[in-house]
């Protein structure tokens, strides 16, 4: 007969080791979804495209934009960093430079369109770069913008590249030339600020990605002013990790390691552990009308740069 102290003790054993269970449950089930879902809700096709697929965009108009702000202003810049080529498509990655010429500014990177069907970041960046390009007034900071970061995927509004590959999420096996232009452009550099516009077609609401960055005080400022002007917030509770809480997902570095070591690193990851120690990944609802995902991610972009990308 088992005396009540022993059982006591018993039922005390079992608890802590459910206990020290649960933490080790918890990371487990991060690790998973870590490994699962990358850095964005949802998971995309890896077949290669059909080659009769048909271009639903053009992207000249984007160029006759970019051109014109180049021309408009000595402190706006059009080049390319690369050229993609498939069979009957070409096109270059664009890359623009804003320098006030003033001394000491902090840098600032923002991309666009890894997804090809991410237009909102497309359209507010080509934007960007004409207003910039427009203003008498000077910005506090040197920025590089590259708007479409997959122009054929831009092209044939698809996420992928020609090739099927996600680029977003091919910056641990470099499998697609997009991603070794950006690799390319990024050597050696270093940046005060990165923010990546995305979208997410899952997504009900907007939300924002911070990379082993432990305060939101800044992440929680941009959503709240996102939701006083009246737009939806993503908010699932329901996971450990890699889900938004109140809009807002934060990403550790260990995260990254996994996902790194699992050759499923994101752009936004890689930018972090090689080129940055602030990075932001913007995300809008893709369902939401165009207008609305521009505005969103307007509100983003202008307080990132308020916060953290003005003068030194």
């Amino acid at each position: 007969m088992i005396s009540g102290k022993a059982k006591n003790f018993r039922a005390d054993s079992l608890n802590a080791g459910t206990a020290r269970r649960v933490p080790a449950l918890r990371l487990a089930a991060s690790i998973l979804v870590l490994l699962a879902c990358g850095a964005c809700s949802y998971l995309r096709p890896t077949e290669r495209y059909d080659a009769s697929a048909a271009a639903v965009r053009d992207l000249a108009p984007l160029q006759q934009r970019l051109q014109t702000a180049d021309a408009a202003s000595a402190h706006v810049l059009l080049t390319e960093i690369g050229r993609i080529i498939y069979p009957k498509f070409e096109a270059p990655v664009w890359y623009v430079a804003y320098r006030p010429f003033q001394p000491a500014l902090k840098r600032v990177l923002v991309l666009a369109g890894v997804h090809g069907d991410a237009a909102a970041g497309v359209d507010y960046l080509v934007d960007f770069a004409g207003k910039r390009a427009a203003s008498a007034d000077a910005a506090g900071y040197d920025m590089d913008i590259i708007p479409i970061v997959n122009p054929w995927g831009y092209a044939h509004d698809l996420p992928l590249n020609r090739n099927g590959v996600d680029i977003g999420r091919d910056f641990a096996s470099f499998d697609s030339h997009e991603a070794r232009v950006i690799r390319r452009f990024l050597r050696e550099k270093r940046y005060d600020l990165v923010i990546d516009l995305r979208e997410d077609p899952d997504a009900d609401g907007f939300f924002i990605w911070q990379y082993g960055l432990a305060d939101k005080t800044v992440s929680a400022a941009i959503v709240n002013s996102v939701r006083a002007e009246g737009y939806p917030i993503e908010n699932d509770a329901s996971l450990v990790m890699l889900r938004p809480r109140d809009g807002v997902v934060a990403a550790p570095m260990w995260g990254l390691t996994i996902l790194r070591l699992s050759r499923q690193l994101t752009l936004a990851g890689y930018v972090r552990r090689n080129v940055s120690d602030l990075v932001f990944a913007v995300v809008t609802p893709s369902q939401r009308p165009l207008a609305e995902r521009v505005a969103m991610q307007r509100i983003a972009v202008e307080m990132l740069l308020s916060e953290y990308g003005q003068t030194r």
